[in-house]
């Protein structure tokens, strides 16, 4: 075919051959959609105070005339780039962004904004606490009034938004200090790889003949429905051990008629009884999965999706729930499809009525009632949980719900031919459900907590102060065998329930740092005759952090061969680990700021739980991104301190070029900060 005359046009489609449009804006002002003058730095990124960590993709080389000489001069301590462009180092951008936090917190107290650059609205209580009351403050204006705002997040392939009192929320430069240092920081860790969530991605479809002939002979079936009902402590929160046992031997007279999703359940049991088995088994490797695991977590998902469970059919709650908690307990870190399969869990439970209680429900027999009750206690555990781990609001209100918290009873004392339920037995005797109703109560009170301060709306302190004495009255009910207690004495305490005191102590702590946190700092022009306004506060959150510290300690040194809580060491989970790194964190901020500890508390004090910590969080990091943040951060922190000689060469030549005035100190190690190692 001739080619077309010279003067005729080209009717070939233009995609053919046509150039990637380039990139004229840099990366911040592409992400943000601002304007870029294509200056280096742009005047957008250095009117933000970005100037260091303004750059334009590879392809591109803006040379603006405006740029001058100066610019282009490399400066010490920073590399050159493939362009000429000076690179700035980890160190510069650090320095850069402690520049820009104590320019904005310079401007709140100039201008009333916060550090955010949010307008700040200062109120003050119109009832303040009673004099002589742990919550009394010297200062009532140096409440801050503002609600934590949050933050969202942006990457190349995800949005999160993340509320104020998360770890997360930092400052929206942040991205690009990450970047740098994943490359320069954790370039040599290899990063876990990514699970596959059957029930959100899919898995390969199966027919019930095909579920069936997976199912292990009934030896091994028995094996790990005894292991399920006599080692784990999710029993009682779902299924009935009598009701099921006549199920389980009616499906054995026929299998073929039991319903898909039963299997399901069956499955998930099974699955649960594999995670405990490789727990207890010593000669299985640390972090290593059994591979039965897999297997059987595809199958709970076949039936499920066979089952067509968003219809919310009988056994749909139990064994969605307990896939749920095969998912997070094979994690190590914090994982956003956790919080997408709890929310599935909490819209089918919502859609079948467990918010309400049975009593105001017609056709609910006083067993199926009680059997509900137990299970929406354990839906409101882990909607708080998976929240506030992924700094989110919970998706219960308290508002929507009235089921009341289960008796106190055994399976033994009820079942399915009863026509009324017997008596709660005595609260100092232990049942099946003894640590659900526990926590029942905690988690009550837990929730209105994060409720209070995920609240857009101004806090006053003291709304602060009546949460508190909900959370100390909460746990003021928990029977005296659940409380803590010295590993010493509890020698011959089953290791379930030394795991439930040391759960229920650390929901505890959790609830205390929520609420207080956010009075840590004192401001010495509020000092008065010695005394520091909120200092109820700060105590609190002191001894929670130093608190939920010991008990990382403990679960480090009890899930060892030898230790008590070997067998348990499975339930250590991503849940606990979030409350520790919460805690390494508020200490490390104290760390930099001694001035804070001036209610009873003393640095060494601090130092020393960091110390036990970071070599925790050492032995941890190669299988965990949160443990490598935090012993990357207390690196930093204790090779700053006078006479500290645990860290090594690589944490002492960071700190080298990290110099940190005590002022700016306090801004860069607070919560906040530590995503900068993240």
């Amino acid at each position: 075919m001739d080619p077309p005359p010279a003067d005729e046009p080209n009717l070939q489609p233009a995609s053919i051959n046509r150039r990637s449009k380039p990139q004229l804006s840099c990366n911040l002002c592409r992400r943000r959609k601002l304007r870029c003058d294509r200056k280096e730095p742009c005047s957008t990124c250095t009117a933000r105070g970005l100037a260091l960590s303004c750059a334009y993709p590879n392809n591109q080389a803006p040379h603006s005339p405006a740029t001058t000489i100066a610019q282009r001069r490399r400066a010490p301590g920073t590399h050159e780039t493939h362009r000429g462009r000076p690179q700035a180092t980890v160190q510069d951008r650090l320095g850069q962004l402690e520049q820009i936090v104590v320019s904005l917190m310079q401007k709140t107290t100039s201008d009333g904004q916060d550090w955010s650059g949010q307008n700040a609205v200062v109120s003050v209580p119109r009832d303040r606490p009673e004099e002589g009351s742990p919550g009394e403050v010297t200062n009532s204006e140096a409440s801050p009034a503002q609600s934590d705002g949050g933050n969202v997040l942006f990457s190349s392939s995800d949005a999160q938004y993340v509320g104020g009192t998360h770890w997360t929320a930092i400052l929206d430069g942040i991205a690009d200090l990450k970047e740098q240092l994943e490359r320069e920081d954790h370039g040599n860790m290899e990063k876990p790889a990514m699970l596959h969530t059957f029930l959100l991605y899919g898995c390969k479809s199966a027919s019930k003949e095909d579920i069936l002939a997976a199912l292990p002979d009934r030896p091994a079936v028995d094996r790990y429905i005894s292991q399920y009902f006599n080692r784990l402590d999710l029993a009682p929160s779902c299924l009935h051990s009598g009701q099921f046992s006549r199920e389980y031997e009616r499906f054995w007279d026929n299998p073929s008629q039991t319903s898909v999703m039963w299997l399901g359940l069956l499955f998930s049991m099974i699955c649960l009884a594999v995670l405990a088995s490789s727990a207890a088994d010593s000669s299985s490797s640390p972090g290593v999965r059994n591979p039965l695991v897999d297997t059987y977590r595809e199958k709970i998902v076949q039936c499920l999706i066979l089952g067509e469970y968003t219809k919310s059919g009988r056994y749909v709650f139990e064994t969605l729930y307990h896939y749920l908690t095969i998912e997070y307990s094979i994690r190590k870190d914090a994982d956003q499809d956790i919080w997408i399969l709890s929310g599935i869990s909490v819209n089918i439970a919502l859609r079948m009525g467990y918010h309400r209680d049975p009593s105001h429900l017609p056709g609910i027999s006083p067993f199926a009632g009680e059997m509900r009750r137990r299970a929406w206690a354990t839906i409101l555990q882990g909607d708080i949980l998976i929240s506030t781990q992924m700094g989110m609001p919970r998706m219960i209100k308290d508002w929507q719900c009235d089921t009341v918290e289960p008796r106190n009873l055994n399976d033994s004392d009820f079942d399915e031919d009863c026509s009324e339920l017997p008596l709660s037995r005595p609260e100092t005797e232990i049942t099946t459900v003894s640590h659900l109703v526990a926590r029942r109560r905690i988690f009550g009170a837990l929730g209105v907590i994060v409720d209070f301060t995920a609240s857009v709306r101004p806090v006053n302190y003291d709304e602060v102060m009546r949460l508190d004495r909900i959370l100390n009255d909460a746990e003021a009910t928990i029977p005296a065998y659940l409380r803590m207690k010295a590993m010493a004495g509890a020698v011959t305490d089953p290791p379930q329930v030394i795991m439930h005191r040391l759960f229920l102590r650390l929901m505890f702590h959790k609830g205390q740092i929520m609420l207080h946190c956010k009075y840590l700092n004192p401001d010495p022009a509020t000092f008065s005759d010695g005394q520091t306004p909120y200092s109820y506060s700060r105590s609190s959150c002191i001894k929670s952090a130093l608190g939920i510290l010991e008990i990382q300690q403990i679960c480090d040194e009890e899930t060892n061969p030898d230790g008590q809580l070997y067998m348990m060491r499975w339930r250590a989970s991503s849940f606990m680990t979030h409350e520790f790194l919460t805690a390494t964190m508020l200490l490390c901020f104290l760390a930099r700021q001694p001035d804070a500890l001036t209610d009873g508390h003393n640095l060494d004090q601090i130092i020393a739980a960091l110390t036990r910590a970071h070599s925790i969080w050492t032995r941890s990091k190669n299988s965990s991104v949160e443990a490598k943040t935090a012993a990357d951060t207390l690196n930093i922190v204790l090779a700053r301190q006078p006479g500290h000689s645990s860290m090594g060469a690589e944490g002492q030549v960071a700190i080298s070029d990290f110099a940190l005035n005590s002022g700016q100190s306090a801004v860069l190690l607070s919560p906040l900060w530590l995503l900068t190692m993240a």
